[in-house]
C-alpha cells in the first residue's frame, strides 16, 4: 500500500519513510504541504497520509482541510504527526479532516499500530466499494427487466395524455390502457407504496394480470379482485398498491370508476370539474376485499377524466409549502381553457418546486370520452 510520508525536515521524513518501507508499505515522500497536494493530484495517489502539522507554503492543518473538501468515493486516511498535545489541538487537527493523531515524540510501535488502523480502514473501504458496485449493477439489471416488462405490454393510448417523472429510473406508478374484444376501454393507473425499485417489483405482476384477463373481456371488479389476492399471496407486507380502474364503454357514454386507495377521480367539462369521485375501497394487497362499489357516470364527447398519483398534489417547495390539491385543479383548469399540452402541468409543479428535491413519483392519465 502506498504511503504519504509530507514532513520538512530531512531527518524525519527520510527515517518515516524508511521505517514505513521495511513494514511493507511503499513510501512516497514530500518536503512540505503543497508538495503533498500536488502528488494527491496524480493518478492513483497514496491514500494511507502521515502528514507532519508544522511545514512551510502549506501546513498540516491545511492541506487536511483542501483534501475534505474534495468529494470523493476513496477519502484518504490522514495522520497528523505533531508536538502539540492540548486537547484543543488534539480537536483542530481531528475537525480539520485528520483520521488520527500521533505527538512527537513517539515509539516506533504506536505508529506502526495507527498505520496498521489506517491501512485496516481503507481496505474495508475498498470492500465496501466493490459491494456497492456489485448492487448498483445488480439494480440495473433488475431495473433493466421491469422497464422491458413494462414496455412489452400490449398499451393503448389513443385518446390519452400522461405525465410520468419518477424519483428514480424505474417507478411505483402505472398506468395500463387497453381495449377489450367487445371494445370496452379499460385502464389502470396504479400507486405502489414508496418509489424506485423496491415499490416497482410488484409492476410485472399487475402488468400480466390486466391485460392477460381484458383481453378476455373479463370485468374490472374480477381483474382488480385477482390483482388484490396476487398481491396478498406475493407481496411483502406493508407494500400495496392503490389503484384507480376505469372503464369506458363502447360507445363512449358510459364511464365507470374504482377508485382504491388513491387522489380523488376528477371529470372535467367544459373546462369546467363536474364530478370529484373520492377513494370508496382500500388499497390493494392489504386485506381480502370485493370491487362491486363502482362509480358509475353519463359522460358527454370530449369529457376529460384525470387519475393520477398523490406525487403532484403533495410536492413541496423550499418554503415547505404544499402544492395541493386546489391549486392542482385550477391548474387543469388553466391547461384546458388556453389549450396547453399536458407538459403544462409538470411545468407548473416543477416551477412551484423549485430547487427543493422530488420524494416521490409523478404520475397522471387524461382520458378525453
Amino acid at each position: 500500500m502506498k504511503l504519504l510520508v509530507a514532513d520538512d525536515d530531512l531527518t524525519s521524513r527520510t527515517m518515516l519513510a524508511a521505517v514505513a518501507r521495511k513494514w511493507g508499505y511503499e513510501s512516497v515522500t514530500a518536503e512540505d504541504g503543497e508538495e503533498a497536494w500536488q502528488i494527491l493530484q496524480q493518478p492513483e495517489p497514496p491514500l494511507l497520509l502521515l502528514i507532519d502539522w508544522e511545514m512551510p507554503r502549506l501546513d498540516g492543518l491545511g492541506l487536511c482541510q483542501r483534501i475534505r473538501e474534495i468529494d470523493t468515493k476513496n477519502p484518504p486516511f490522514i495522520i497528523l504527526l505533531t508536538s502539540r498535545s492540548e486537547t484543543d489541538d488534539v480537536v483542530a487537527g481531528l475537525e480539520a479532516g485528520a483520521n488520527d493523531y500521533i505527538v512527537k515524540p513517539f515509539a516506533n510501535a504506536e505508529l506502526q499500530a495507527r498505520l496498521k488502523v489506517g491501512r485496516r480502514m481503507l481496505e474495508l473501504q475498498d470492500e465496501l466499494k466493490e459491494a456497492q458496485n456489485v448492487l448498483v449493477y445488480e439494480k440495473e439489471v433488475i431495473e433493466n427487466i421491469i422497464l422491458k416488462a413494462r414496455h412489452s405490454k400490449p398499451f393503448e393510448s389513443s385518446q390519452l395524455r400522461q405525465l410520468d417523472k419518477p424519483v428514480e429510473k424505474t417507478s411505483g406508478d402505472i398506468v395500463l390502457s387497453t381495449f377489450t374484444p367487445n371494445k370496452s376501454r379499460y385502464i389502470l393507473m396504479g400507486d405502489f407504496t414508496g418509489h424506485g425499485l423496491m415499490a416497482a417489483v410488484g409492476g410485472p405482476i399487475v402488468y400480466d394480470i390486466f391485460y392477460t384477463m381484458a383481453a378476455k373481456s373479463i370485468t374490472l371488479p374480477e381483474i382488480a379482485r385477482e390483482i388484490n389476492r396476487q398481491l396478498l399471496a406475493k407481496m411483502p407486507t406493508g407494500l400495496f398498491l392503490g389503484g384507480i380502474f376505469i372503464e369506458l364503454s363502447a360507445d363512449g357514454r358510459a364511464l365507470s370508476l374504482w377508485n382504491c386507495g388513491m387522489s380523488d377521480v376528477l371529470v372535467y367539462r367544459h373546462n369546467k370539474l363536474i364530478h370529484k369521485v373520492s377513494s370508496n375501497t382500500l388499497a390493494l394487497g392489504i386485506i381480502t376485499q370485493d370491487f362491486d362499489n363502482a362509480i358509475a357516470i353519463n359522460v358527454e364527447e370530449g369529457d376529460k377524466v384525470y387519475a393520477y398519483s398523490d406525487g403532484i398534489t403533495e410536492i413541496i417547495n423550499t418554503e415547505e409549502q404544499e402544492f395541493g390539491q386546489d391549486r392542482f385543479e385550477q391548474t387543469i383548469v388553466e391547461m384546458l381553457e388556453n389549450e396547453k399540452e399536458i407538459a403544462f402541468l409538470l411545468d407548473t409543479v416543477n416551477q412551484f418546486r423549485g430547487e427543493a428535491k422530488q420524494f416521490d413519483d409523478v404520475t397522471l392519465v387524461e382520458l378525453t370520452c
